[in-house]
């Protein structure tokens, strides 16, 4: 079953395009750089601290250089004073896993045609357009990613901030799956000692993390054992490299852990958590990454999830792709294709756990970051931009707090790529611009952050489309 969400001829993505780069362009070199106040909004910050009503956030280039209430913020003579009273400022979302390039063209095959610099960066604006400020593409990127971070960060490569994993390690006929897309592009070491080289010849490319797999995939597909993942965490860290683990069992969770593992990419699925991996994850500073989206894809498509009617989610779609998903042949197909048969009822368990595996874990201190794992269209179909704001529904399902949520997303996620110093994911003085304007607020109602107004990136407008009345 496949289904493909890029054409060569779609209207709503071409205009996309073209609003972005006319509204992308900033001043002319040497010009000053006025101050801009957005008054009136209530502001949530990403720290967890409350939000401000009747807020002011002043920005001066692409910096944040004053936030706080009406009261306290003087506004500069002369700046230009946008009212947003009755609406909602936050930060951009940032994702700590999603996969760009894994997304083809309409009857193109995705392990030949999707991997791109074209493909890429619609990726990268779609996802902007959608609030996503910062994105990991989190394993199974091929080379090109790396020049084309490289390009963003000089500034040549609009978009959503790209970080990357580059490619992963998974061992031989393993996860990754070497059916999806750049699957068989990824490092698949045979002994520890060739899995310390692959990390080695990684780390000359600087990558921003590194991906390793340890799963069977319900018994199907050999998962790689202690001795090797043991040998690739410790080299990444020797390689002064963090490593997220994609993982789904309890007791490979707690393996992993007590080999140093820095995050994991996912929830725990098989089992409970328990408080021996509670007290080992909080003693390494272990983070998860739940992806709730992931498992909840991996079933809902069977009888169609209630979003197909969501407006926000049909405005990133290509022409076509909405019918095929109403389809009764497309259930059909999904509803009997061997996977889903064959695991249904573990499915089902697994997303049931997924969301309170994490309740669990956040509630007991571990830390959370943020993602779908966006961005595999052919056959979970997870759609880049709007599945993480689905990703933040399904964690308030899950018994968090919109607040909880949302600074999970923007402040702890931030922090865990770049640290507390991180010039993004909160709105700070001296951070940058990167913020989203909302026509109702998300702490009534996280479906809110859907009510997307406008969203800004280093102080400047680049995307108002994409908005729901």
């Amino acid at each position: 079953m496949a289904i493909m969400v890029r054409s060569r001829n779609s209207s709503v993505f071409g205009l996309i395009v073209l609003l972005f780069c006319l509204l992308y362009a900033g001043p002319a070199r040497g010009q000053s750089s006025q101050v801009i106040a957005l008054k009136g909004a209530l502001l949530i910050d990403g720290t967890g601290k409350p939000a401000i009503d009747r807020s002011v956030l002043l920005l001066q280039g692409s910096k944040i250089t004053a936030v706080g209430p009406e009261t306290t913020v003087n506004i500069p003579k002369g700046a230009t004073v946008i009212d947003v009273s009755g609406k909602t400022v936050m930060p951009l979302l940032t994702v700590l896993i999603g996969h760009v390039g894994l997304t083809a063209r309409v009857g193109e095959k995705p392990q030949w045609i999707c991997y791109s610099e074209e493909i890429i960066r619609s990726e990268l604006q779609l996802n902007l357009a959608y609030g996503v400020g910062t994105y990991v593409s989190l394993g199974q990127d091929q080379d090109l990613i790396y020049d084309l971070r490289e390009q963003q960060r000089a500034g040549r490569l609009p978009g959503t901030r790209l970080f990357t994993a580059g490619r992963g390690l998974g061992v031989k006929n393993a996860y990754p799956d070497p059916t999806y897309p750049n699957g068989v592009d990824q490092y698949r070491p045979v002994t520890p000692e060739e899995g310390r080289a692959d990390v080695r010849e990684l780390a000359k490319h600087h990558p921003d993390f590194v991906k390793i797999w340890v799963d069977d995939n319900y018994g199907t597909i050999p998962k790689m054992q202690p001795p090797m993942y043991r040998a690739l965490i410790d080299e990444a860290h020797r390689q002064h490299l963090r490593v997220i683990a994609h993982e789904y069992a309890l007791e490979d969770a707690k393996g992993l852990v007590e080999a140093g593992v820095d995050g994991f990419a996912h929830s725990i699925r098989d089992k409970p958590v328990d408080e021996e991996l509670i007290k080992a994850m909080k003693a390494h500073g272990t983070f998860l990454i739940p992806s709730i989206a992931r498992e909840e894809s991996k079933l809902v498509y069977a009888n169609g999830p209630a979003y197909l009617d969501d407006p926000f989610f049909q405005a990133g779609l290509d022409v076509g792709v909405l019918d095929t998903l109403r389809s009764a042949s497309f259930k059909d197909t999904f509803r009997h294709t061997p996977y889903y048969v064959r695991n249904l009822q573990k499915l089902q368990l697994g997303f049931e756990l997924a969301k309170k595996n994490t309740k669990t874990l956040f509630d007991a201190g571990v830390k959370l970051g943020f993602g779908s794992d966006s961005g595999f269209t052919s056959e979970t179909l997870r759609f880049e931009g709007y599945h993480d704001h689905r990703e933040l529904q399904l964690l308030v399902e899950s018994g968090l707090t919109p607040m909880q949520a949302i600074v999970a997303a923007t402040g702890t996620s931030s922090q865990l790529i770049g640290g507390p110093a991180v010039e993004f994911g909160t709105l700070q003085p001296g951070k940058q611009a990167d913020f989203m304007v909302l026509d109702a607020s998300p702490l009534q109602d996280i479906h809110n952050t859907e009510r997307l107004s406008a969203v800004w990136q280093a102080g400047k407008t680049v995307r108002t489309i994409l908005t729901r009345k």
